[in-house]
């Protein structure tokens, strides 16, 4: 369902959670809990897309 998360998916993550952790720290919390949920929303899109990719069923030949 989910596959690997892109390690380059971190340069978009990480900063997002220092700043919603200044946010927090500040006293604007809903502004830090919004990065936040951007955040794992991010690496959720990204698991998902990288996921495996299904492969069909082998099909055989009958050769009677």
């Amino acid at each position: 369902m989910f596959g690997r998360v892109d390690p380059f998916c971190l340069f978009a993550v990480l900063p997002m959670l220092t700043i919603a952790g200044f946010f927090i720290w500040g006293g604007i919390a809903i502004v830090g809990v919004v990065l936040i949920f951007l955040a794992i929303l991010i690496v959720v899109i990204d698991s998902w897309a990288n996921r495996p990719v299904k492969k069909p069923a082998p099909r055989y030949r009958d050769d009677r």
